[in-house]
């Protein structure tokens, strides 16, 4: 007998070694304080390790497919549920067209992503549907977009294509949940991407890529879970609570990944501290698109409590409030309403509005889902706005809620 293995199998060791390692950060200074944060931890890792198969380990740059980044079963990084978001990985060396027949949408953007010799990721190029020019056929509109790093003669859409390691993004969003797109409400965008230049056909698969597949698998969990952990670490300087000084003031996130914190407070370590333990890229290499802002707070949350969340409407093509818990996913909306957009909200005359969010509906006309969990994120989401929606957020007794904003 020989103890020897073979190239496939100690690659798989390698990966379920470096799997272990990185489950330690659910445990870790950032990581969990609770029974309930731990096993969302470790299952939230499940699905990145899922999402890593389909969206890094089988993405094949000379032959790319958009992908569906999020679903309702699998989120990360602040996805929104009203949008739907495709990836597809690009070679730079290569030219592409993507083709597009629109559907239901409110806001359509493909964006260029790519690194730099740091590893620091930013937009290259980005299109909005307002900067498309879409032809009209048989009802539809449609468009071809192409995605080189010259724009090619008489091309009517481009996207410039440069830098390390690129990907396009597409978005879509929807007057409501994408469970509806799926349902068959509204219709999604049809869209493919191809290589301009000839591609032969893959070749067998080699005990090499399946350990390059794996390390890319790998990296990808450790990454986002560095991402949610981070950002919601740097939210976290901003935290509101109940009877406590008020600390209200948003963490936000512009879209050229600018950040923007009260640097008063963190309830366990400085903010210095929490830099210290933060790897710089976990902002800029999950930038927002092109027009998008944030503003948010981490809360701590009692059952007799409730987040009030407060403002006036702003011109906009679409803004949302929602509930992320501590990994920053985006809540259970299968089942629970953890998410209400501007055309959902109920406004006083004069364009205000309140939103409470808490574990059960108190019986108030703006309600989001906590679903229980006793911290995590508040975030208002905009599109295109005018101007910055500018919210005020506190916590409050269920007992308080003033009788004119019950139904």
């Amino acid at each position: 007998m020989t103890d020897s293995i073979s190239e496939s199998q100690a690659a798989w060791n390698h990966f379920a070694d470096q799997l272990k390692e990185v489950g330690g950060k659910i445990v870790g200074p950032v990581g969990a304080r609770s029974a309930r944060e731990r096993a969302d931890g470790y299952r939230y890792l499940a699905s990145l390790i899922a999402g890593g198969y389909e969206l890094e380990m089988e993405a094949d740059r000379r032959r790319p497919v958009l992908t569906r980044m999020f679903t309702p079963i699998r989120s990360f990084v602040g996805d929104g549920p009203d949008t739907l978001y495709h990836e597809a990985k690009l070679d730079e060396s290569l030219s592409y067209q993507l083709h597009v027949q629109r559907g239901d949408d409110l806001f359509f953007s493909a964006v260029i992503y790519a690194s730099d010799e740091d590893g620091m990721r930013s937009i290259v190029s980005f299109l909005v549907d307002s900067d498309i020019e879409f032809e009209d056929q048989d009802r539809a509109q449609v468009a071809t977009i192409h995605i080189s790093a010259e724009r090619p003669e008489g091309a009517k859409n481009w996207l410039e294509l440069r830098g390390s390691l690129p990907f396009i993004m597409t978005r879509q969003y929807f007057p409501e949940r994408v469970i509806e797109v799926d349902r068959g409400k509204y219709r999604a965008a049809t869209m493919d991407v191809r290589c301009v230049e000839t591609v032969p056909a893959p070749q067998p698969y080699t005990e090499a890529e399946l350990k390059s597949g794996l390390e890319r698998i790998v990296a990808f969990v450790e990454d986002t879970l560095d991402a949610g952990l981070g950002v919601s670490a740097i939210t976290g300087m901003s935290t509101i609570a109940f009877d406590e000084d008020d600390n209200a003031t948003p963490t936000r996130i512009g879209e050229d990944g600018t950040l923007v914190v009260d640097e008063e407070r963190h309830d366990r370590y400085t903010p210095d501290e929490v830099f210290d333990m933060i790897d710089p890229k976990v902002v800029a290499n999950n930038l927002p698109g092109p027009g998008i802002g944030y503003a948010g707070v981490s809360y701590k949350l009692a059952d007799d409590e409730a987040i009030l969340i407060s403002g006036k409407d702003v011109p906009c093509r679409y803004w949302s409030c929602q509930v992320f818990d501590h990994y920053l996913r985006a809540g259970d909306y299968r089942h629970y309403p953890v998410a209400i957009n501007n055309r959902q909200t109920v406004f006083d005359e004069d364009g205000s509005f309140r939103i409470y969010a808490c574990r059960d509906n108190p019986g108030v006309k703006n309600w989001i889902c906590t679903e229980g969990h006793r911290r995590g994120q508040v975030v208002l989401r905009t599109l295109l706005a005018e101007t910055d929606l500018d919210p005020e957020m506190t916590v409050i007794k269920l007992a308080d809620i003033p009788p004119e904003d019950r139904v």
